[in-house]
């Protein structure tokens, strides 16, 4: 089983590097996978920097709903979210600039 699971897509404009569109989804992070749908919203229509990115996790650790069970507590997970995202969305960005 999974403590905590991060993906992100993000997609970038053609010409400014713009973000036009990005999904985060999580998972063990909540009773059920989810969207980081305000998370989302952060990095839509700016250019990402590690500024924007921070704020991002910020928000999907607060969005997230964890639980506490016999792997980690609701705290970790909530911590886990915010510091895998922050690395997993560098990873989606610099993929995505190469697109």
């Amino acid at each position: 089983m999974a403590i905590v699971g991060v993906a992100v897509s993000i997609t970038l404009g053609p010409n400014d590097g713009i973000c036009t569109d990005v999904r985060i989804a999580l998972g063990a992070a909540a009773p059920v996978p989810m969207r980081a749908e305000r998370a989302e919203k952060v990095l839509i229509g700016k250019e990402i920097k590690d500024n924007v990115i921070e704020e991002a996790a910020q928000i999907a650790s607060d969005e997230a709903r964890p639980t506490s069970d016999i792997h980690a507590s609701e705290e970790y997970r909530g911590e886990l979210v915010r510091v895998l995202l922050k690395r997993v969305a560098g990873d989606a960005l610099e993929r995505a600039k190469k697109a």
